[in-house]
């Protein structure tokens, strides 16, 4: 008798035990589905320099992120991505969905770089699903009518609703967010050089463009540097002063940096227009920044 009465509890808390086990595997799966979308999301292209940032727009709007991690997290098991459901011993779990809207952190550029960059703002992602005993689960163990052991119900066998991060007054409310964008060079136009200060010839068109405009939102000539110049050496430096010059090389470049057309483009070296400026390039000598050199 005792074995009896001893085996029925021990089947009781055996089989919750695995189903209560199961309900909490199951639910670290629908936090990490959310988690994913926003994580996956990163990999993503997000603009291309300056001023289009239609891409991380989109995948912000269209809920792309979160589409993907449904998909992905169907069977609640992003191995396989099988099916739209799971069945465990005791649990079935299916209906699972990822949410991901704008929201969140913000991040806005200064005002000289408007022009190149865009507050996109963050992301922010919700996930949910269902959760249920199975008809397996002996039905005597749960009831308390007629024919049953138990005289009070243990268990409701009904569905319950699962959430990614918590429940709200008005079901899954909680969310996760992340800011989007770093604003980096993205392309692969972006590792091109651009071995000409004028940028006639440049193959890295999203990087001369985005800093010029920028120069020009910091450049302001009124006339004094042309005078100042034009008062220290007599017939002017030769250019307008507010011209925009750029050059860029990549790390990996054999090319020696220094002046000169055959290299590296800093300055104008021997052949500027200017004499005074010519005359001084070739009395300098090979010492670590203009200090003085020592005698032979």
């Amino acid at each position: 008798m005792e074995l009896a009465l001893g085996l029925i509890v021990f089947v009781t808390i055996l089989l919750f035990g695995i189903h209560f086990a199961e309900v909490g595997y199951l639910s670290v799966k629908v936090t990490e589905a959310n988690a994913s979308a926003l994580w996956h999301a990163t990999a993503a292209k997000m603009h291309t320099l300056p001023t289009n940032f239609a891409p991380v727009n989109g995948l912000i709007s269209g809920n792309k992120a979160g589409s993907a991690a449904t998909g992905i997290y169907a069977d609640f098991d992003s191995r396989s991505s099988g099916g739209g459901a799971t069945t465990q011993l005791l649990t079935r779990a299916q209906g699972l969905q990822v949410t991901c809207e704008a929201g969140g952190p913000s991040f806005a550029p200064v005002g000289t770089t408007e022009g190149v960059f865009s507050d996109t703002g963050g992301m922010v992602c919700r996930s949910e699903a269902t959760l249920q005993v199975l008809p397996m689960f002996p039905r005597s163990f749960l009831d308390s009518g007629q024919g049953a052991f138990f005289k009070k119900k243990q268990y409701l066998a009904n569905t319950m609703n699962i959430c990614g991060v918590n429940r709200g007054k008005s079901g899954c409310e909680g969310r996760f967010g992340i800011l989007l964008d770093d604003w980096a060079l993205a392309t692969g136009a972006e590792v091109n050089e651009c071995p000409l200060e004028d940028g006639a010839g440049c193959a890295n068109k999203p990087y001369y463009d985005s800093t010029q405009i920028v120069y020009n939102e910091h450049v302001a000539v009124n006339g004094a540097s042309v005078d100042l110049a034009e008062a220290t050496v007599p017939g002017g430096p030769g250019f307008d002063p507010a011209t925009f010059y750029h050059s860029f090389k990549v790390f990996e470049d054999t090319v020696p940096s220094g002046e000169g057309t055959a290299t590296w483009e800093t300055s104008p070296g021997p052949a500027s227009p200017t004499t005074e400026y010519g005359s001084s390039y070739g009395q300098r000598e090979n010492c670590w920044l203009g200090s003085k050199c020592p005698q032979p």
